[in-house]
């Protein structure tokens, strides 16, 4: 009588491992443990390894600045002060009944395929949706000529002058703004 030995079943991996045929990720559960304890583990793809992936294109930083998203999410994006070569972003987030702040999100100004710099007309139309300017989130309005022509414009004269946004000049130019009103 001749016995008939057979192979043995094939273990499933238990944990997720690179393949030892094609150095891709198996995620666990999904591949063909081999081996043994003391020729060590081998993890495989079940059946053929899937074809490589295009490689990706590279991420490219957002540079510095204030950018309107896809979705109209206002983007600050800031260079980083521990490498020269990264930014990240935060996105300006209105809270009701008090002043708005900008926190920070992940990847929220890695991607520059959907952010557009911020206009004057996105950063007026944020700020006065919100009541606050979008740059510095300070209040808009107040009793001085500037805060009047201010809480029309939708931002601040400083605010303006730092990211080149057009504001009245001079005395006689405020007022004829609060006159068109």
């Amino acid at each position: 009588m001749t016995s008939t030995a057979s192979a043995p079943a094939a273990r499933v991996n238990g944990y997720a491992a690179k393949c030892s045929r094609c150095g891709g990720w198996v995620p666990a559960r999904e591949g063909v443990l081999g081996g043994s304890r003391a020729a060590g583990w081998t993890t495989t793809h079940a059946g053929t390894c899937p074809a490589p992936r295009a490689a990706a294109a590279p991420k490219v930083n957002a540079a510095p600045g204030y950018y309107v998203r896809a979705d109209g999410a206002a983007i600050k994006v800031i260079q980083s002060k521990r490498s020269a070569d990264r930014t990240y972003g935060k996105i300006f987030t209105p809270r009701a009944g008090t002043r708005p702040t900008w926190e920070y999100v992940p990847g929220a100004g890695y991607s520059v395929s959907d952010l557009t710099p911020m206009t004057a007309a996105d950063a007026a139309a944020l700020g006065l949706s919100h009541g606050y300017c979008i740059r510095c989130c300070a209040p808009l309005g107040g009793e001085t000529l500037s805060a009047a022509v201010s809480a029309l414009i939708g931002y601040g004269e400083t605010c303006a002058h730092r990211e080149g946004w057009p504001y009245p000049k001079g005395v006689a130019a405020q007022r004829a703004r609060l006159a068109e009103g």
